[in-house]
Order: C-alpha cells, then sequence, then structure tokens
C-alpha cells in the first residue's frame, strides 16, 4: 500500500516539472487518489484516502467527493397528552450518502451563488435541487429550513457530510486527507476536482472510488438485499437457537 502510493507521488512530481517546464501541460489537473477501491470486511474500521495532485498558478481549487445516491427520511416527534408519537415525515429522494468537500479558499468567496447551486457545491445549497416526500405541508412552525437543519446536523454527527483542509505546497502541489466511517455504504463514489479563476469553473476532472463488501460480511448483505425473504427466515431461525442455548446455559446454572 505504501508502495503504491509512493509510487503516485513520484509520479505526480515528475508530472510537476514537466507542468512548470511548460510542456504543453497547461489548463490541465492532474491528481492522484492513494487508495481508488477500498474493501469492506467484519473488521472494518474506516478508511483514510489522501488525495493529491498539482495546482496551476492563479486558480483556487475545490475536491468535491460524494457516495451513491438513496433516500434519507427524518422523523419528528410530537407530545400528543402524555405520549410522544412520529407524526411528521420528509424524504430527501437519491441523496447522496456522503459528501465531502475541501477548497483552497472559501467557496462564497470563488464562485457565483448560482454555481454553487447548480454544481452543489455547498452542503445547505446542495438540498435546494433534492425532490422531498412529506405527510404534512410547511408552515411557520414546520418550515423547509427547520428540516434542511436537522438533516445536515445530523449528517456532519456521523461524518458522513464533512470539510476538509486542503494543504498547498509552495503554490503548486496540493494535498488533502478524507476518511470514510465504518458505516459507508458500499458503492462507487466520484471524486471531483475543479479548477477555479475569475468565479468560473475552467476545468474539471473525475475519478472514482470504489467502495464494496468482501468475505463473509459480503455474502450477508448481497442475501439480505437480493433474497430478503431468505434472509429474514434465517435469522428469526437464528435468534430462536440462539435464545434456546441461552435458555439451556441458564438452566444450567
Amino acid at each position: 500500500m505504501q508502495y503504491n502510493i509512493i509510487l503516485r507521488i513520484f509520479s505526480i512530481i515528475l508530472l510537476y516539472f514537466a507542468f512548470y517546464s511548460n510542456v504543453a501541460l497547461s489548463n490541465e489537473t492532474y491528481f492522484d487518489l492513494s487508495d481508488s477501491e477500498i474493501e469492506i470486511q467484519t473488521n472494518f474500521k474506516g478508511k483514510e484516502v489522501i488525495i493529491f495532485g498539482l495546482l496551476e498558478p492563479g486558480f483556487d481549487t475545490i475536491i468535491n467527493i460524494k457516495g451513491p445516491k438513496k433516500n434519507t427520511e427524518i422523523r419528528k416527534k410530537e407530545r400528543i397528552f402524555v405520549f410522544w408519537f412520529n407524526t411528521k415525515k420528509i424524504v430527501y429522494k437519491d441523496l447522496p450518502s456522503i459528501f465531502f468537500i475541501a477548497s483552497s479558499a472559501p467557496i462564497k468567496n470563488i464562485l457565483e451563488e448560482e454555481t454553487i447551486i447548480k454544481s452543489a457545491l455547498n452542503f445547505e445549497q446542495s438540498l435546494a435541487n433534492i425532490v422531498t416526500k412529506r405527510n404534512f405541508n410547511f408552515n411557520d412552525k414546520n418550515k423547509p429550513e427547520f428540516w434542511n437543519e436537522n438533516l445536515l446536523k445530523i449528517k456532519k454527527n456521523e461524518d458522513f457530510y464533512k470539510e476538509y483542509n486542503i494543504k498547498i505546497v509552495d503554490d503548486k502541489l496540493f494535498q488533502t486527507k478524507i476518511f470514510f466511517p465504518s458505516n459507508t455504504v458500499p458503492g462507487i463514489y466520484d471524486v471531483d476536482i475543479y479548477q477555479i479563476k475569475n468565479k468560473i469553473i475552467k476545468n474539471k476532472k473525475n475519478r472514482k472510488i470504489i467502495i464494496k463488501k468482501t468475505g463473509i460480511g459480503n455474502r450477508i448483505f448481497r442475501l439480505a438485499h437480493k433474497q430478503p425473504a431468505t434472509y429474514g427466515i434465517i435469522c428469526i431461525i437464528f435468534a430462536i437457537f440462539a435464545g434456546l442455548i441461552a435458555a439451556t446455559a441458564f438452566r444450567r446454572l
């Protein structure tokens, strides 16, 4: 693993010398990843990925990582007499399960608001284009902002939505480290890098990070999703046997 990282960094350094020697490499974005494939096993505790590359003089850089889209449900409890019930809910459709972002300067200072919303490069404004489904009507007590703030709070607390720093070396090289939590959803993650000048995106490059389950965890995951009925029956049988074993053990004690 370390050998691969060193080799990739060495390749970037070679590109750096070519880049700044004006060998027909201007106006391009060059970057690489320490890992482009991550395996989730039963003992998976998360994974750090290093993103590194070249900077073009006079340009700002934004790194954006987004993971598989899925429907995300948020509920609100309300008190009825002496009991609390989940009375209201809202479903955010096709919401990125992970949203990491890093930039060489505050994004609002280097891009127009319209571009930020269109490219979804901000946590709050990225929700502007998200379709929602709800069982209530918005009013003064249940404004869209209230639900959006709570959604983002949950995502940030889980480290699924997070801002990272870009480390810049001599205004020519950049590096940032991101961390995928242990409960990261398997799937394909887009890594987009933008080069910006005069509040205009001049260049954009994309790479993929593939995260997949392996071993017994993968077989259980595939069974649960492809044959949920069979998975449910197995879980019930396992629970029954576990209960019988526990009852027998306590009886002997």
